[in-house]
């Protein structure tokens, strides 16, 4: 008997004490809007600087294989180097890759659903084309 009238106490305290009016209710809830509003202006402005920052770091990238490319064409055109068709080939295919991937950067138009797939799709391919540049040069 006394397990049942402690549970009902502990119950009926439960009940009374979980509940709220209106207006606390539709406080809260406005108040969780407000919340939610501004974490999701700060993350967006978040967003948008690291978008900024990721894209100048990229170009600069893309400008730098722009050059080792150019200076691998100089290399394979000095009169007296010989240099094979797939040596030609395969720079013409890192050219293209770069040309695409800056392509790709350029038309991202900083869609924040898939920024991360982005993002590291773009970085391992500006990786292998700089591993591929560079096993040219050895």
């Amino acid at each position: 008997m006394n397990k049942a009238i402690v549970i009902l106490a502990i119950a009926a305290g439960t009940i009374f004490t979980s509940c709220k009016s209106a207006n606390q209710k539709q406080a809260t809830a406005q108040q969780n809007a407000t919340e939610a509003n501004q974490d999701l202006t700060n993350t967006q402005a978040s967003n948008v600087a690291e978008w900024k920052a990721f894209k100048a770091e990229s170009q600069a990238k893309i400008l730098d294989n722009e050059q080792r490319i150019a200076n691998l064409k100089e290399k394979m055109n000095k009169p007296g180097s010989t240099f094979d068709g797939i040596y030609r080939t395969r720079i013409e295919k890192l050219e293209a890759k770069n040309n695409d991937l800056k392509a790709k950067l350029n038309n991202y138009d900083g869609n924040q659903t898939d920024w991360q797939t982005f993002k590291s799709d773009f970085n391992r391919d500006m990786d292998e084309i700089g591993n591929n540049i560079k096993d040219l040069f050895r």
